[in-house]
């Protein structure tokens, strides 16, 4: 079943066409990676679909509705859900303080202020649970910015998923980690994503993590979706050798 749909999308700055005349659908259950060379136009893509931008032309749908320009709570609400480029946690609070946080904004909790946070047993329960998930239960009593940067990164991996996305958008989700990071992440998104039954959608320029992680992979250039196919099949097609992988392939 397809969940999402991108039809037409278009998204300019200037004379400067970021997003051109883009088609997409991810399926149910799929993990879809967006690969292309920097300023291909991965991360305006994702901000239109997540109403961070509005686009000059086209739609969005996600399960038969149309989502186009909605403000990013709305989609959120939607269970629509993403992560950046860049760590967006709490640095002032604990590992488990920031899943907290993620679990009572989910539920509306959030602006409670005369209740402790103690009081909140099932929360606290479900926090401690993700944490273990996320392989991160040993660091819940540590402050969150002196975690690691590939810990970091699980973590914020680990509150998006606590607002309990169906659809859930990693902006290279392995960037600026070691390679055992990296390989740790893989088999932690891989996981999670089949336990859980999340449909994901990457960009990503680690293409190991690519080839690894992607049911398929769309490829962006200039602003265009070049070709999508299958790993083996974009492995092989010679017009993405040439365009992107080069000596990668």
């Amino acid at each position: 079943m397809t969940l999402l749909r991108v039809n037409g999308l278009v998204k300019s700055f200037g004379q400067l066409r970021a997003v051109d005349d883009v088609d997409l659908q991810v399926e149910q259950g799929e993990i879809k990676c967006i690969i292309g060379p920097n300023g291909a136009g991965k991360t305006t893509l994702f901000n239109l679909i997540t109403g961070l931008l509005k686009p000059d032309t086209g739609r969005v749908i996600f399960s038969d509705e149309d989502i186009t320009g909605l403000p990013p709570h709305r989609i959120v609400s939607k269970s629509i859900c993403r992560s950046f480029q860049v760590s967006n946690i709490y640095p002032n609070l604990t590992v488990f303080q920031n899943i907290r946080v993620a679990l009572l904004s989910y539920r509306s909790k959030s602006r409670i202020f005369f209740i402790p946070v103690s009081r909140f047993s099932g929360e606290n329960a479900e926090a401690l649970d993700l944490l273990t998930k996320m392989n991160l239960h040993e660091q819940r009593g540590m402050p969150s910015d002196a975690l690691s940067h590939g810990d970091r990164k699980k973590l914020e991996l680990g509150m998006v998923i606590a607002m309990r996305p169906k659809v859930l958008l990693l902006d290279e989700p392995t960037a600026g980690m070691t390679p055992q990071e990296t390989e740790s992440t893989i088999g932690l998104i891989r996981d999670i994503a089949h336990e859980l039954g999340l449909t994901l959608i990457l960009t990503e320029h680690d293409m190991k993590v690519v080839f690894s992680l992607a049911h398929r992979i769309a490829v962006m250039h200039y602003g265009k979706i070049l070709c999508e196919g299958r790993p083996d099949e974009i492995r092989a097609n010679e017009t993405v050798r040439k365009v992107y992988l080069g000596e990668e392939t």
